[in-house]
């Protein structure tokens, strides 16, 4: 799950995730879109605070994807 659809899945806003984390609204944004990734010191933060949904692999587009059923 990416940070993106964590965030949308919480209802939760940049501003208040970055509070969680003490990191800057920007920084967590350039998470959330793409144009950063995590530092080391970071992202053990963001695995912890999503309780192990979003993980440093989410980042990297690694790992297996969901395919969500058609309804």
């Amino acid at each position: 799950m990416t940070l993106k659809e964590w965030l949308a899945s919480k209802r939760m806003s940049v501003s208040r995730f970055a509070e969680m984390i003490e990191r800057s609204p920007e920084a967590v944004r350039r998470y959330v879109n793409g144009d950063r990734i995590p530092d080391r010191e970071t992202m053990p933060l963001i695995v912890q605070t999503t309780k192990g949904k979003v993980t440093p692999n989410d980042f990297f587009g690694v790992g297996p994807k969901v395919r969500k059923e058609a309804a």
